[in-house]
């Protein structure tokens, strides 16, 4: 490994701990949020938006920008924490989370720069991601889309529609990534409705399927350059996740997928983290 990519891979983690951070702090902010999957996505968004996407923040409405749709909307600190962090707001933006008449809310809102989609709905985001990379193929652009999703999430029938359409229609220019931390809002996601074999699942539909450690960012990096996987197919990342990642108590529980936030569990919050570089 050359000492290039491990310095790359080092920044990257650097930024996914910024964004931890400051999920909590937006939180804290708020009173309340949703930090579980939040913070199992950090990795991942330091990595499209630092390492993967192609951005010009000082011009969000590019229009040969890549497009991110984060189909788990609730998930929406995590995305305003790397907005921010890339330039598209300003950081005080952080601290007026679910404020009235903030444009950032518990959900994505098309008011805020670098949000190309109101999401929350859960089971939406695939579809509309599909009909931008559609887009760009009938515009005969050269821009890709990537959706995350999340894993209750897909107990939504819509995405296994959206999932045969685009394999359908040949979408090489469209990626899905699943925030798989097998949490969701009242239980783990096996008891709720079992989502396995969820690899051969997508891969019967028709996509190129990898699966991957979603907190390793050498793996992370390595699957967004391997991208399209499949010269004339969608793409599926199945990113294995932690709930909570980064803090020792909302690890793993679904009792932290949307929780108060005190002062006494910011500090611990942030004290485990540790601080960036």
């Amino acid at each position: 490994m050359s000492s290039n990519y491990q310095a790359k891979i080092d920044g990257l983690e650097n930024v996914a701990r910024h964004i931890r951070r400051n999920v909590w702090r937006a939180l804290h902010g708020a009173g309340s949020g949703h930090m579980g999957g939040s913070s199992s996505a950090a990795d991942i968004l330091a990595a499209l938006y630092f390492h993967h996407l192609n951005l010009r923040p000082d011009d969000p409405d590019w229009s040969d920008r890549d497009r991110f749709v984060l189909s788990k909307g609730h998930a929406n600190a995590a995305l305003g924490a790397t907005l921010a962090q890339a330039g598209y707001i300003d950081d005080s933006v952080l601290d007026q989370f679910y404020a009235y008449q903030s444009s950032f809310g518990m959900h994505p809102d098309i008011k805020m720069a670098g949000v190309e989609m109101s999401t929350g709905g859960l089971g939406h985001g695939l579809s509309v991601g599909i009909g931008m990379a559609l887009g760009a193929r009938m515009q005969a652009k050269d821009f890709r889309t990537c959706v995350m999703i999340g894993d209750g999430e897909l107990q939504e029938g819509s995405n296994w529609e959206g999932a045969m359409a685009a394999a359908h229609l040949g979408l090489s220019n469209l990626t899905v990534i699943l925030d798989y931390n097998k949490i969701q809002q009242s239980g783990h996601v096996g008891q709720m409705l079992d989502l396995e074999p969820v690899l051969d699942k997508w891969a019967a539909f028709g996509w190129a399927v990898r699966e991957i450690d979603g907190h390793n960012m050498s793996a992370v990096v390595e699957a967004l350059d391997a991208l399209p996987f499949a010269a004339a197919a969608p793409s599926l990342i199945i990113a294995h996740t932690i709930k909570g990642k980064g803090v020792s108590f909302a690890e793993d529980s679904f009792l932290w997928h949307n929780n108060a936030v005190t002062d006494e569990v910011y500090e611990q919050a942030l004290s485990e983290l540790g601080e960036p570089s």
